[in-house]
């Protein structure tokens, strides 16, 4: 009887720790966005061809809109929009690092840098918008720094 109650009880704690990341702070949500993606890719998977569901605990529904429209566009996409470059490098993978985040109402704003050598490193704004589940990624932009 008590093995029966220990595997659901288990599940739902394991669950429960899996949603209050996702509701975490913008900070976290990017550096655990950004540290699966990279390691989904280094897998030779895409999350966002084979739409993984998980992409959507993490980036907003008009984003993943703006995308598609994006890679059906006659020009397609040329980037991944995530990672604002064609490729990623592999020392990106365990590589993640965020910055201070500015919150303003429910838009949160900061630095995610992929990679720790200056020569090969991307930099990154990226924007976070809060719903009812928590914080999600709502765009990309490489900075030029």
């Amino acid at each position: 009887m008590k093995r029966w109650l220990l595997a659901p009880c288990i599940a739902l704690l394991a669950l429960h720790v899996m949603a209050a990341e996702h509701r975490s702070d913008p900070e976290t949500v990017s550096k655990n966005f950004y540290s699966w993606y990279l390691t989904a890719l280094s897998k030779d998977e895409s999350p966002i061809d084979e739409h993984d569901p998980l992409l959507k605990t993490y980036v907003t529904t008009g984003l993943l809109d703006k995308i598609n429209v994006l890679i059906k566009s006659p020009d397609g996409m040329d980037d991944d929009f995530f990672l604002q470059d064609q490729d990623y490098s592999d020392s990106w993978v365990d590589h993640v690092s965020v910055g201070h985040f500015t919150l303003d109402g429910t838009t949160a704003s900061g630095d995610v840098t992929l990679g720790n050598d200056p020569a090969d490193r991307q930099l990154l704004l990226v924007t976070l918008h809060k719903e009812a589940s928590g914080w999600k990624i709502d765009d990309v932009e490489k900075e030029n720094k």
